[in-house]
């Protein structure tokens, strides 16, 4: 298969190259749904070489992450700033990468259909499609289908996933009344092999970590979402009617424009999780609370959200500028399920509100969430971020927020076959500071984040869940620039990282990722061809281990591990709307020594061959 697909892309991009060469014109518009519609340029803007030979979804997260670089296996960035918002399902937040959400769903206005078809394969049965199809049925009604399917055999033994993560999107926006609606689907199975068994001989290369024993040989896990959304907005105004000229032969159009400066939002969402694991008796686990000789654990989840907006919208029809505040009440209702025997439900009332500011080189956006009665009583989540330009190149992005919430039933209570535990902590508090100066002509962000922590959770030696009360300050500043020089370019963020309490929370010092690459046009500028080399690395650091009977990261005090220059060589090309690329990854384990860790126990993937395709197609 892989080799009659390598044939197919090299027949492709030799015809394709002689072909009439036209334009990257896009027949689109897309944005995700907040409140407000918010442009979102990840399908527009995603047709140049720079960054696609980083083809594995946690890359798109941050360019250093912790954990294998294969998918449906647990991730953690190396910078803490880096780390994506938790999700409601606990047991999601090290997967976040690979899966659909409803914030995440892009709707498009579709002038033609649009599709664009990507597949990734590499060593050890690595397969990975992704397939968006969009389409305007009339000028207002749009329906999309996403859908992302990977399987991989993995490089070590019981490492193989799967992973299905769709969703299928639809919006009706026509005069005064809206409509957005969504249904996802997540599944993402993995073997779960806890780590190699000697790292001892790993180290030492007298055994290749492929060849290694794992310390679980017969553990799967599985985590599924079914969901979806609905949301309707009735916008109160009158329309204008104005006749425009359309073309030199004074054909003409009529125009109806709605002035709204008053509408209704009502956003309802429903979502069931489900993690499985599943094992046979085995020694890495002390605790057999059930059944000493198989164990087969599930926790369900139910959330269902309603809420209730008012907005008034200020706008200025001649300009892009605006103001916009919504405030409103929402109700949120959860269910925690453990084994189908232990039930706990919760109904919370937040009062809700959000502000949307755009002014010429200004745009603001601040949001608030405050708990006023129910199980989640006095919860607030608050934050604002700012871009400011000073004028077409410079700007600055600036971010500030504080929550304090009551930590997921998760980490309170649960029971299995290898842990139990009954807590009863405090609300947990985060405060985080962001600022970020850029200039677009050189290239150049230079910037700073700040977190404070403080009655946060940890999961200790034993991968049991401790709150530590003192606070604990992480803080990183960092630097990126590109370098053009005629037609090579090397782009280069360093980053060092400061942590008060490195007992509690174990990430590395410093963290490095490079990128240099020449680029050039051939067949009058008909193809892009481009050929590079990256490498990756952060400093020596006590990293986690992981557990597979909970999904969670926790401390371990056995190990350093870091130093080791992650090296990959590729190559890519774009002609038209195709694109395609190959990369040989961690280049340097064939001639360095073998310590190229990235958790404990989980050395991170030995040298790999990957390639790709990715094409976009209007009909």
């Amino acid at each position: 298969m892989r080799k009659l697909a390598t044939l197919i892309i090299l027949m492709l991009i030799v015809f394709s190259a002689f072909a009439q060469h036209e334009g990257i014109r896009r027949y689109f518009s897309s944005y995700t749904l907040n409140n407000d519609t918010i442009p979102d340029y990840r399908f527009y803007d995603d047709t140049t070489l720079d960054s696609f030979y980083k083809f594995m979804p946690q890359q798109k997260v941050s360019d250093n992450t912790l954990g294998l670089l294969t998918p449906g296996n647990p991730y953690l960035p190396a910078l803490f700033s880096d780390k994506e918002p938790g999700h409601d399902f606990k047991l999601l937040d090290n997967y976040q990468a690979f899966i659909k959400s409803h914030d995440d769903v892009i709707y498009f206005d579709a002038q033609k259909p649009f599709s664009r078809f990507d597949f990734i394969g590499g060593n050890k049965g690595l397969e990975m499609v992704k397939f968006i199809l969009s389409q305007n049925f009339t000028p207002y009604f749009n329906l999309t289908f996403n859908y992302d399917v990977s399987n991989s055999d993995g490089f070590y033994l019981n490492n193989a996933s799967k992973i299905n993560a769709l969703y299928f999107a639809g919006a009706f926006t026509k005069k005064k009344y809206q409509n957005h609606f969504n249904f996802i689907f997540n599944k993402i199975n993995c073997n779960e092999n806890a780590g190699i068994a000697d790292i001892d001989k790993f180290e030492s290369g007298d055994l290749r970590a492929v060849d290694n024993n794992v310390l679980l040989t017969k553990a799967t896990s599985s985590i599924s979402q079914l969901g979806g959304q609905y949301n309707h907005e009735y916008r109160f105004g009158k329309y204008t009617i104005d006749t425009l000229i359309r073309d030199e032969k004074n054909d003409t159009v009529i125009n109806k424009t709605l002035h709204s400066k008053f509408s209704i939002v009502h956003d309802i969402t429903f979502d069931r999780y489900v993690r499985k694991y599943m094992d046979e008796a085995s020694t890495f686990y002390t605790n057999f609370y059930n059944n000493p000789d198989k164990t087969h654990d599930s926790v369900t989840y139910y959330q269902f959200n309603n809420k209730l907006q008012l907005c008034l919208n200020i706008n200025n029809d001649s300009t892009d500028n605006y103001f916009k505040l919504y405030a409103g009440l929402a109700n949120r209702t959860y269910s925690f399920l453990i084994d189908s025997t232990h039930k706990t439900s919760y109904s919370s009332t937040y009062i809700t509100g959000s502000l949307y500011f755009q002014h010429d080189y200004t745009y603001l956006q601040a949001n608030v969430d405050y708990c006023l009665f129910g199980g989640d009583m006095y919860d607030i989540d608050a934050s604002a971020e700012l871009q400011q330009m000073f004028g077409e190149n410079l700007g600055i992005n600036a971010m500030a927020g504080y929550s304090l919430n009551f930590c997921s039933l998760f980490d309170t209570y649960y029971t299995s076959n290898n842990f139990k535990w009954d807590n009863n902590f405090d609300k947990v508090g985060v405060a985080t500071a962001h600022i970020d100066m850029f200039h677009n002509k050189f290239q150049l962000s230079v910037g700073a984040n700040l977190n404070i922590l403080h009655d946060y959770i940890i999961y200790d030696q034993q991968a049991m869940p401790t709150q530590i009360h003192n606070a604990n300050i992480i803080a990183d500043v960092y630097a990126s620039k590109t370098f053009n020089f005629w037609k090579f370019h090397w782009y280069t963020k360093v980053a060092y990282q400061y942590i008060s309490d490195k007992q509690y929370v174990r990430l590395p010092e410093a963290v490095g990722y490079t990128s240099l690459y020449f680029m050039t046009g051939m067949f009058h500028n008909a193809l892009t061809l481009q050929v590079g080399l990256d490498a990756k690395m952060n400093s020596n650091f006590y990293g986690y281990a992981y557990m597979p009977s909970t999904g969670v990261f926790y401390l371990q005090d056995d190990k350093k591990f870091g130093f080791f220059p992650n090296l990959g060589v590729f190559i890519g090309a774009k002609i038209k709307r195709f694109r395609v690329f190959a990369k040989l990854s961690n280049y340097a384990a064939t001639f360095m020594k073998p310590t190229f860790f990235s958790l404990y126990r989980l050395p991170d993937n030995p040298m790999a061959f990957n390639f790709g395709i990715s094409w976009e197609f209007y009909d």
